[in-house]
């Protein structure tokens, strides 16, 4: 046998095993998993967690085990369970966010679709540096990610090179319709599941997937699935890693990453995506950056600093000071105020952020020190 012909029998093994892979992954992966009554019931209650106080709640969880027969009796029989979207915006950080968030009774649906189907045929396909809304990649899986790729990176190169930042603009509002269900199809084999997961993409509009919607969130971390792969996988960089609309790219050589920039902004295009050429950029690596609203850079002895970027402290400066004011006028309790700023500081614990929190400390102890004397 010839070595092209050992070649091409190699590739038929791996396409079957990759093939027979698939099969057992999607087994079970169907109409009936989402309708499963064990199912709805365990979504029912994720679902109402931290929302018990909403009256659409409280007369859907009263009646719980009546309206999960309802819910997997409409599934079956094809009945539409959308029922139309509460709209609201509101500023996240200074950002105007569009939010379209469905009844109660279609998000433990949506729930049930998303963990018992989407999860599990979506999340093998992704990247390891692919975080967010992933069971175990939160920012703090994200950080720690970078951390690891940055100490490879100095036991290589020490502090020479450069990241390429990328940012996308309006990432949720600008998804293509028929991208994603070209998506869908490649992940899932059920017809059923298939069309349902269609129609919840079809009843939000054009174009854009909304920021009320669980499946939403999985569809839209895989939506530039394929730009991770083609830069991890073909671009020869050094290292990559994305959190929803915000990526990075490491290498040593900074005309590979403006190479890799046209590529990734070429795909782009084909998808719809739009980069925000503003945040955007190619920064030296010996002189720090900003990702996740966390300031990284090296020390002279290569250690990787982690702080909060000055941005986050003033925002939660200014927070503070006006929840103060709102205990004052009786609109906030003490333990509400506590609580916020225990949240914070508890998230500062993973950072190099030390004496930020003692200087938070000493505001906080100067902005409700004689509540604290009474106490």
């Amino acid at each position: 046998m010839k070595s092209e012909e050992r070649r091409a029998a190699r590739r038929v093994r791996r396409e079957q095993a990759r093939l027979k892979k698939r099969e057992e992954r999607l087994e079970g992966l169907d109409l009936d998993a989402v309708a499963d009554l064990d199912n709805l019931y365990r979504a029912a209650h994720q679902a109402a967690r931290g929302v018990m106080w909403k009256s659409s709640t409280q007369r859907y969880m009263k009646d719980v085990l009546r309206n999960t027969v309802r819910s997997r009796r409409d599934l079956l029989d094809g009945v539409d369970i959308c029922k139309g979207f509460n709209r609201f915006t509101l500023y996240e950080r200074g950002k105007l966010r569009h939010i379209a968030a469905v009844k109660f009774s279609e998000r433990v649906v949506h729930k049930s679709l998303s963990q018992n189907v989407l999860v599990p045929a979506i999340t093998p396909s992704l990247i390891s540096s692919n975080s967010a809304n992933v069971k175990g990649r939160g920012t703090h899986y994200a950080i720690m990610t970078l951390k690891k790729q940055l100490a490879r990176h100095w036991r290589r190169h020490g502090s020479e090179g450069y990241i390429l930042l990328i940012d996308f603009s309006d990432y949720f509002g600008r998804i293509d319709h028929d991208c994603v269900k070209a998506q869908i199809d490649k992940y899932l084999d059920d017809e059923d599941v298939i069309a349902l997961s269609k129609h919840l993409i079809d009843v939000q509009g054009e174009v854009g997937l909304g920021l009320g919607s669980e499946p939403n969130q999985i569809l839209a971390i895989a939506y530039p699935n394929e730009i991770d792969h083609l830069v991890t996988e073909m671009c020869g960089v050094e290292a990559y890693g994305r959190y929803m609309d915000d990526s990075y790219v490491i290498s040593l050589d900074k005309s590979v990453l403006q190479a890799t920039l046209a590529v990734i902004a070429d795909r782009c295009a084909t998808l719809g995506i739009v980069i925000n050429w503003k945040k955007t950029r190619i920064v030296k690596l010996s002189r720090g950056f900003t990702f996740l609203k966390k300031r990284f850079f090296f020390t002279e002895t290569g250690r990787i600093v982690v702080k909060p970027c000055r941005a986050s402290i003033t925002r939660e400066r200014r927070k503070l000071k006006k929840q103060a004011r709102l205990y004052r006028e009786g609109k906030m309790t003490f333990e509400q105020v506590w609580q916020s700023y225990q949240s914070w500081r508890g998230g500062m614990t993973h950072f190099d952020a030390h004496r930020t929190v003692l200087s938070m400390d000493a505001l906080f102890k100067e902005l409700m020190g004689d509540v604290i004397s009474d106490e």
